[in-house]
């Protein structure tokens, strides 16, 4: 049965009229006449009664029968063209934490898409650990991480590395060059960025260290820090990112940091998805290509 002819059907019953059904339509009358004919006999039945000289069409107990099944037949068209939609792309699942989807991935994400119109292309921030796991069961495709297991189904290489860096909102005046024992934890935006880092932060303020507030996600810290008098130890990626949304000071610190390394993930069989994933690692590359100009990243690709 022809999609056409039964939305000619429609058409008709619904402005009543065969004149003004063909004009809705955009096609003769004659054209309508017969999409309908084409109905009539494949149905084996009339649809419509046809009188002389009567203005408004009326249906047969045939054409009440099949409009009453019109409404079955359009969902499961309109479901048949779904399911030849979603065929015809290929789905495509990365994993990253806020701070890397937020500061890198958008432009890596377009440049992308732009030679992958057929991809559908879907985000998640899973932590570390869930995306390894979530890459060995082929729940998603690729995932960028900053702290490492082991794991036999998964690929695990060095993407980039960067330094981290402390700022503070411009109410917060500090000393340009800071030791540590004149920072003020209690003014402290805490993140989380990575395992070393944290190590790092229990060793220096004490396990138990009580910071202002802990924030994982990077606009979030931009408006904390643009509204206290606190201050903060980021990467520098992050901290480029929240200078662009809000005033901040960049400080240099008289003790060492641990630097952030980022890693990608992929499955060890990774057949079916190894040309997307070179192509993202293209486009990856040539936008921490463009940052290390700027020295804001170390690529490691």
């Amino acid at each position: 049965m022809n999609n056409s002819d039964v939305q000619a059907f429609s058409e008709v019953v619904k402005q009543g009229s065969f004149s003004k059904a063909a004009e809705k339509l955009f096609i003769t009358q004659s054209t309508l006449s017969s999409k309908i004919k084409n109905l009539e006999e494949e149905l084996e039945c009339k649809l419509f009664y046809r009188k002389k000289g009567v203005r408004y069409v009326e249906l047969t107990k045939g054409g009440k029968d099949f409009l009453a099944l019109v409404d079955r037949w359009n969902k499961l068209y309109q479901d048949m063209s779904n399911l030849k939609s979603s065929t015809s792309s290929t789905s495509f699942t990365i994993s990253a934490l806020n701070s890397i989807s937020t500061t890198i991935l958008p432009k890596v994400f377009l440049e992308f898409l732009k030679d992958n119109t057929n991809v559908f292309l879907k985000t998640e921030d899973l932590s570390s650990y869930a995306s390894y796991e979530a890459v060995g069961n082929h729940s998603i495709n690729f995932a960028i991480i900053v702290d490492r297991i082991y794991s036999l189904n998964v690929v695990c290489k060095p993407l980039f590395s960067e330094k981290l860096v402390l700022i503070s909102g411009t109410s917060l005046p500090l000393q340009k060059n800071i030791s540590f024992e004149n920072l003020d934890v209690s003014k402290f935006i805490y993140c989380p960025w990575f395992l070393e880092f944290e190590q790092w932060c229990q060793i220096q303020f004490g396990k138990n260290f009580k910071p202002f507030i802990q924030i994982q996600i990077v606009h979030q810290l931009a408006y904390v820090l643009a509204n206290t008098t606190c201050w903060s130890i980021v990467p520098m990626s992050v901290a480029k990112l929240i200078s662009q949304l809000t005033n901040i000071n960049f400080y240099t610190v008289n003790f060492e940091i641990p630097d952030r390394r980022v890693f990608y993930l992929h499955s060890i069989d990774c057949k079916d998805e190894y040309i997307l994933i070179n192509q993202l690692l293209i486009e990856l590359k040539k936008e921490l290509l463009k940052l290390e100009k700027n020295d804001i990243v170390i690529c490691e690709l």
